[in-house]
């Protein structure tokens, strides 16, 4: 009877040991994926501004131009590059809808969508993408939602140093973010092609947001590399007067988006 007794208590202790580790693994496991929410949220989420503006240093290739930048959210995204910062001498801007870019010293442009635009298909790229480049924040292509991305990203537990790597399980997209919650790189490959960009020299342009004021990018295709390197300067979150789209001139002709990159050299 004792030993029976003796058996019963063992098995017992058991089971509350048992149900002690689940719960505890519960807990833990409920915790690591309210962090992983909590980390989504903060990069997928729209920046505080509305609106940025900054003028660039921009280096292609090696090749030395000046520009400006302007943002609007969901709305416009304009860059430009200019001569010794006196004559623009191009400008691309990214729209919703349609890509635009302009050639000033030929008087050409062209109209194109996403679909058009050199190493689309690879990159997965529209407007939302772009977007998310431009203002340091996180994505799932076709996926603009929250809700809907949720479920493509995978938050890897920080390292030492807090470090963290968020992986879009469906586009192969990898974003790299330290422990201060700064996204610093984003990057993809593929069959014969790698596509990465990093950030840097973070500032607070406002109160509790940090924006970096250089970023890198480069692309690897079959061989053929690309590297574009920017810093910006005078960055200003301010509302300012500027159409999202730019009305071109009855003097600019309209041609191919393979025409304008040949003019463009690019």
């Amino acid at each position: 009877m004792k030993q029976q007794i003796y058996i019963l208590s063992a098995l017992v202790a058991v089971l509350f040991l048992a149900g002690c580790r689940s719960s505890s693994e519960l807990k833990q496991k409920e915790k690591e994926e309210q962090e992983s929410s909590r980390i989504i949220h903060e990069f997928m989420a729209a920046p505080v501004a509305e609106e940025l503006t900054a003028s660039l240093s921009i280096n292609i290739n090696g090749a030395k131009v000046s520009g400006q930048l302007r943002m609007r959210q969901g709305r416009s995204i304009q860059i430009s590059a200019s001569v010794l910062g006196l004559m623009e001498m191009a400008r691309v801007e990214f729209l919703p809808d349609m890509v635009v870019i302009m050639d000033r010293f030929h008087n050409l442009y062209t109209v194109c969508h996403y679909a058009e635009i050199p190493y689309r298909n690879e990159l997965g790229l529209d407007f939302n993408v772009v977007q998310a480049f431009v203002w340091n924040r996180i994505f799932s292509p076709g996926n603009p939602s929250e809700s809907d991305a949720i479920y493509h990203l995978n938050v890897e537990k920080a390292d030492a140093d807090g470090n963290r790597l968020i992986k879009d399980l469906e586009c192969g997209y990898t974003f790299v973010t330290d422990g201060k919650d700064r996204l610093y790189a984003v990057s993809k490959s593929g069959n014969g092609y790698s596509f990465r960009i990093d950030y840097s020299d973070f500032n607070a342009v406002l109160k509790n947001w940090n924006y970096p004021l250089e970023l890198s990018a480069a692309i690897s295709v079959s061989g053929s590399n690309n590297k574009v390197s920017v810093k910006m300067s005078s960055v200003s979150t301010d509302k300012k007067n500027w159409p999202d789209r730019t009305q071109v001139t009855r003097r600019m002709k309209q041609v191919s988006l393979d025409e304008l990159l040949e003019n463009l050299n690019l």
